[in-house]
């Protein structure tokens, strides 16, 4: 037999089976404990939007930095004065092509973390249009969390093999600046 009862714990009206002794199950939530779930479903995404807003800030400002530095590389080669340098035209077309792959890897990373802030606004949205609808879009803003991460990741990594070929060309400058000093007296 069911019966409507008071939980002790909640107070509020519940209901419980007799012969169960005193297991209670909730049948409705106040209103402010629905728009506090509410809310604190929707922070997730919005930590992970700011996350995505952080890595964008940063392959931004890689991108610019590389972007100034192959300018300047071109002026070099326009002029004809890359012996400034103390490189060769080689060289200078080694540090060109990889002033450029850089400029991609960083242009397809800010293309990642743009999706994933837009994925994870849906993703909040969707949220709200689950709770709208009493919970029958459950999948909805898992997927899309999910779907949110992908990009996110890809962004990710487009970042660390920029960062990988910024490393192997300042490692190269090095060395070719260390070998010039060798050759001096």
């Amino acid at each position: 037999m069911v019966q409507a009862d008071t939980c002790p714990a909640r107070g509020r009206t519940v209901s419980r089976r007799s012969d169960q002794g005193a297991k209670y199950t909730m049948t409705s939530l106040d209103a402010s404990s629905a728009a506090v779930a509410l809310i604190a479903a929707m922070v997730t995404p919005a930590l992970l939007i700011l996350a995505c807003a952080s890595l964008v800030a940063t392959a931004l400002l890689r991108m610019a930095r590389v972007v100034d530095r192959a300018r300047v590389l071109v002026a070099m080669a326009h002029d004809g004065n890359w012996a400034r340098l103390g490189a060769t035209s080689a060289q200078l077309r080694t540090a060109l092509n990889r002033h450029g792959k850089r400029a991609r890897y960083a242009e397809w990373s800010v293309a990642a973390l743009y999706a994933s802030v837009v994925i994870f606004v849906l993703t909040c949205l969707s949220i709200v249009a689950n709770h709208g609808t009493n919970g029958s879009l459950n999948w909805l803003p898992v997927a899309l969390a999910v779907a949110g991460t992908l990009p996110l990741l890809a962004g990710g990594a487009w970042m660390v093999a920029e960062s990988r070929l910024g490393g192997e060309q300042i490692a190269e400058e090095i060395r070719n600046a260390l070998a010039r000093l060798e050759e001096r007296p």
